[in-house]
């Protein structure tokens, strides 16, 4: 009986030990296992960086993220519908944006309202086929016009009120950067963003080139997921070193939740 009382010990022994090696969390990159990013590039269609994408996901897979590219025509409405499932959101697009006095689902607008163009291609409503028709109805889909190469491409576009009924809410210290024109020319989708949990967006204020919003973004990914530097400090010196694009003006920002 002796000796059975005392394998039951070094058993339950065996057993705590078991217990707290599965629940102690791994040192270093352990830290963000699990984690969830998404890179969404709307803009591959007409100007492509296959470049600036590999940096990105190799250096989000390096630090631990499992990563979600999604590029081209693939970048749909749809494709949007899931972000609060990620951790970091990287998307780069073209953006627009509706101005102060403009009605958006019935409001009237007192700041900007930045908007997101997808890759996918804009299609008008017919007799028995109209797609997002209820998102058109409620204007958290718009269509979005930009010039390329003489001709001009009409793709969905996302207003505000898209990310407003995003389901589910974003985890905390969830980071957001849209690279585009516009994102940050007024702060009402930052402040949606933040309504659903976001704690950073990132974006540019006014007009950017596509290779000074690249240089910048490769810059951004550089010093904050791969050399660690908090989202805020490493916006001050992207911004600070890359100063307004000198085509349009546009400077690198960021807005907190706090």
């Amino acid at each position: 009986m002796k000796f059975k009382w005392i394998y039951a010990v070094v058993a339950l022994l065996l057993l705590v030990a078991l217990a707290y090696l599965l629940l102690l969390k791994p040192e270093g990159g352990g830290e963000i296992e699990g984690r969830r990013a998404l890179v969404v590039d709307s803009l591959y269609e007409w100007i492509p960086n296959d470049d600036l994408l590999k940096f990105i996901v190799n250096a989000l897979r390096e630090k631990g993220y499992n990563v979600t590219l999604i590029k081209g025509r693939d970048a749909t409405v749809d494709a949007f519908r899931n972000l609060t499932l990620y951790n970091l959101i990287i998307i780069r697009c073209h953006g627009g944006y509706l101005s102060p006095g403009d009605t958006l689902g019935g409001n009237v607008l007192d700041d900007y309202a930045p908007v997101i163009f997808t890759g996918e291609p804009f299609s008008e409503c017919l007799p028995l086929s109209c797609k997002y028709y209820k998102e058109r109805l409620s204007e958290e889909v718009v269509a979005g016009e930009f010039e390329y190469e003489g001709e001009r491409i009409r793709v969905f576009a996302l207003t505000p009120i898209f990310f407003r009924n995003l389901d589910g809410r974003f985890e905390e210290g969830t980071v957001m950067v849209v690279a585009s024109c516009y994102g940050l020319c007024g702060k009402t989708l930052a402040k949606t963003l933040f309504g659903k949990g976001l704690d950073y967006f990132i974006s540019w204020d006014w007009k950017v080139s596509p290779s000074h919003m690249d240089k910048g973004l490769r810059m951004l990914v550089e010093e904050a997921v791969v050399n660690g530097v908090d989202w805020k400090e490493a916006v001050k010196l992207v911004s600070e070193e890359l100063g307004p694009d000198p085509w349009g003006g546009g400077v690198l920002k960021i807005e907190s939740s706090g």
